[in-house]
C-alpha cells in the first residue's frame, strides 16, 4: 500500500464482479458485529477550498468507476456479488462538511470518526462517504481541519484503496490541471453476465473459454442448477448440509485459546491512535535479529500482556491473525486480494527482544504452512451457503482471534487536499469478530497507529492505549542509542 502519486493514468480498470472474499464481506453486511468499513483519517494544516474538494472528488470518481457503482446480488445461487453503475449517481450524496464540537481537539476528532465508522452504508448507493471537518485545533491553536474517508472492505484492500487516494490528493497547490480525465463512463455490460464470467463452480473450477465467457455447457448447468433449487427445497437443504461438513473439514483449527479477559463480543467501539518513531522501531528490529512487523506485532503484544496484568488476568498465548498480501489481477487494483495467517502470540514473555524473536519464527512457520489454493476453495463453499449460516460461521472465525493487526506503507513525500497540506494519515480498520484490530500507517519518516477496540472485550479503552503505549515503549528502548 505505497501512497505514491503516480502519473499519466487515466482511469483506473475495476472488475465487474467481486470475488469470494469481497462476496463474503459484503454479504456479512447484514450482521452488524461482522461489518466491514475502512475509514481513513487524514489531518490537514488548514481549512481547504471547499469547491476545490468537490472538483477533485468529482474527477476522482470520474477516474475510478468504483466510486460510481453500487453492489448488485449473485443472479446464481453460490455466484459473486456484481457491481452496476448507479443510474442516479450524485457525488453531493456521497460529500459532507461538519463542525467538530467542543474544544474541537484529537478526543472530539475520534468520537466523530467513531460515529461516521459506525454508520451502515446504503446499498443502494456507492459504499463510500467523504467528510471534510471543520473546527480542529491544530498547532499553536491555529485552525486545522480533517479529512474522512469511509469505504466498505468489500470494495477494495488497503493497497487498492491507496492506489485510489492519488486521484483525490496531489503533490501541488493548487492540484495540477494536466490529469488527463476520462470521458463518460463506458455502457455498461450486462450485469448477470459479468456475474457468470467470474462465478467459480466447485468442484471442478470453472475455466473460461476464449473470450472470457463460461461455456453454453456450463451456463446451461448453472441455470439448471438453479431451477431445481427453487423446485426441490430438500435437495438443497441436504446440499448445504453436505457443504458444511466440507467447510467443517477445512476451516481452521484454534491456534490457541482465546484470552477470557478478552472472551465477550459487542457492537460498540472505541478509537484510538498514537504517533510512532518509525526508524527507532526499525533500529530496534534490525538489534533483535527480526523484520519491522516483527517488532511492531511484539510491541502490540507488550501492550496486551500489560493490560492483562492491570486486570489481574493470567497471561498465555493469546490468538491472532495478520494479513497475507497477494497478487493483485495485472492492471485491475480493486477488491480484496489477502489471506490471512494465525499464530499464537507469545503474551506471556516479558522479554521484548525475546518476544520480538518468537513473533519471528511462529510468523514464519505460519507463512509455510499457508496454501492459498484452500483459501479460495473455501471462500467459495462458504458462499454456497445461506447467509445466516455464513454470518454465523465467519462470526465464529473471528472470534477465535483476539488481536487483528495490519502493517501498511503510507505517505513518502508530502500531499495535499485542495490547498490545504496532510499533516498525518490514520487508518481504521473494523474488527469483525475480535476484540482489537490495530492498523500502523508507515511514513517516510514516522508511523501513524490506528486502533480500533470492541468495547464489550475492552472494557477500559483509556487503561488499553496507555498499556498500548508502554508496549511500544518497551520495544522501542532495545534499539541502539
Amino acid at each position: 500500500m505505497t501512497l505514491s502519486l503516480p502519473s499519466g493514468i487515466d482511469a483506473v480498470p475495476c472488475p465487474d464482479s467481486m470475488n469470494p472474499l469481497d462476496t463474503l464481506m459484503w454479504r456479512c453486511q447484514s450482521e452488524p458485529l461482522l461489518r466491514a468499513p475502512l475509514t481513513i483519517l487524514l489531518l490537514l494544516d488548514r481549512v481547504p477550498d471547499w469547491d476545490q474538494v468537490k472538483s477533485d472528488h468529482a474527477r476522482a470518481a470520474r477516474v475510478v468507476p468504483r466510486l460510481r457503482q453500487r453492489p448488485t446480488s449473485p443472479s446464481l445461487l453460490g455466484g459473486n456479488c456484481g457491481w452496476e453503475e448507479d443510474p442516479e449517481f450524485d457525488i453531493g450524496r456521497h460529500m459532507r462538511r461538519l463542525r467538530l464540537p467542543g474544544a474541537g481537539g484529537q478526543a472530539e476528532l475520534l468520537e466523530l470518526t467513531r460515529h461516521v465508522t459506525a454508520a451502515p452504508f446504503d446499498d443502494r448507493r456507492p459504499l463510500w462517504e467523504s467528510i471534510l471537518v471543520e473546527g480542529l485545533t491544530g498547532e499553536d491553536d491555529r485552525q486545522a481541519a480533517a479529512w474522512i474517508l469511509r469505504i466498505h472492505h468489500c470494495v477494495a484492500d488497503g493497497r487498492a484503496i491507496s492506489f485510489w487516494l492519488t486521484r483525490f490528493l496531489s503533490r501541488t497547490c493548487p492540484p495540477q490541471p494536466s490529469r488527463a480525465e476520462p470521458g463518460p463512463p463506458p455502457a455498461q455490460r450486462h450485469r448477470h453476465l459479468a456475474v457468470l464470467t467470474e462465478a467459480p463452480v466447485i468442484p471442478p473450477p470453472a475455466q473460461p473459454e476464449a473470450g472470457g465467457l463460461l461455456s453454453g455447457r456450463m451456463l446451461r448447468r448453472s441455470a439448471l442448477g438453479a431451477a431445481r433449487t427453487a423446485r426441490r427445497p430438500l435437495d438443497t437443504a441436504l446440499d448445504t448440509a453436505r457443504t458444511l461438513r466440507t467447510v467443517g473439514g477445512m476451516a481452521p483449527l484454534p491456534v490457541c485459546k482465546p484470552s477470557p479477559l478478552l472472551r465477550r463480543r459487542g457492537t460498540e467501539r472505541r478509537l484510538g491512535m498514537m504517533n510512532l518513531p518509525i526508524d527507532r522501531l526499525r533500529a530496534a528490529a534490525r538489534a533483535a535479529g527480526c523484520a519491522p512487523s516483527d517488532a511492531y506485532l511484539a510491541a502490540l503484544l507488550g501492550g496486551l500482556r500489560l493490560y492483562h496484568t492491570e486486570h489481574g488476568a493470567s497471561t498465555g498465548d493469546l490468538p491472532l491473525a495478520v494479513p497475507l498480501p497477494l497478487p493483485h489481477r495485472p492492471g485491475a487494483p480493486g477488491g480484496n486480494r489477502i489471506a490471512g495467517l494465525r499464530l499464537a502470540g507469545p503474551l506471556n514473555e516479558p522479554d521484548p527482544r525475546r518476544r520480538m524473536a518468537a513473533v519471528r519464527d511462529r510468523t514464519a512457520r505460519a507463512r509455510d504452512a499457508f496454501t492459498p489454493g484452500g483459501l479460495d476453495l473455501l471462500l467459495t463453499l462458504l458462499n454456497r451457503l445461506p447467509t445466516p449460516v455464513v454470518t454465523d460461521l465467519v462470526g465464529r472465525l473471528g472470534r477465535s482471534h483476539d488481536l487483528q493487526a495490519s502493517q501498511v506503507s503510507g505517505f513518502q513525500r508530502p500531499v495535499r487536499l485542495a490547498d490545504a497540506a496532510v499533516t498525518d494519515a490514520h487508518c481504521f480498520g473494523p474488527a469483525p469478530g475480535c476484540a482489537v484490530m490495530a492498523i500502523l500507517v508507515v511514513h517516510r519518516n514516522r508511523g501513524s497507529l490506528g486502533v480500533t477496540l470492541d468495547t464489550a472485550a475492552v472494557t477500559d479503552p483509556a487503561g488499553f492505549m496507555q498499556a498500548l503505549e508502554e508496549g511500544f515503549r518497551e520495544v522501542l528502548a532495545t534499539a541502539p542509542q
